[in-house]
Order: C-alpha cells, then structure tokens, then sequence
C-alpha cells in the first residue's frame, strides 16, 4: 500500500524511517527559493544523490525500484515541492516495491 511520508516544513531537513523492514533516510536541501534536492539512503547505502526533486517523478531508477519500491512527491498543479508547503498539501509519498 502507498504510505504518506509525513516531512516538516522547514528547509534543508532530514529523516530516517523504516519501510518494508529496511531503514531509509531521506535528505531534502533547499537549493533556492524554488528548489529542492532529495538523497535517499537505504540501509546506509546511497541509492540516488542530490537529484532535483520534481513533482510525480519517481526518484529510483527502474533497476532499483523492483527490489526498494519509490518514492515520489504530489503537489497540486504540477508545482515544484516546496518545504513551506509541506504541511499544506505538498506530499511525500512511498510505493512498495510490489505496487511500482
């Protein structure tokens, strides 16, 4: 099942949570006013590394996503995410690997 990743709205943040019995940590830094890049890890290994994080793109590459699953951010009207939306309606969201 598709879960909500709950983040804060507060620039340069990161988190680590657990998911389908690994543990992930997600690295968002505010590039500028209207940018954002995300680094995920996995298991502290580094699956993708200060990609631009852009609106219904999936961040992991297909090879990884069959095993990991994805993760993606959902924001109305195609906007950019941005940190200060988070708590409005810029969401973060992660996908099961037997869901992609």
């Amino acid at each position: 099942m598709i879960q909500l990743i709950g983040l804060e709205s507060v620039a340069n943040q990161s988190l680590t949570i657990r998911l389908e019995n690994s543990r992930y940590e997600i690295v968002l830094n505010t590039l500028n006013d209207d940018l954002l890049s995300i680094s995920i890890f996995r298991n502290g290994l580094s699956l993708v590394k200060g990609i631009r994080a852009m609106p219904y793109t999936l961040f992991l590459p297909k090879h990884l996503q069959l095993n990991y699953g994805n993760f993606y951010f959902d924001t109305p009207d195609d906007e950019y995410p941005h940190y200060e939306r988070f708590i409005d309606n810029h969401r973060f969201y992660y996908i099961p690997a037997t869901e992609v």
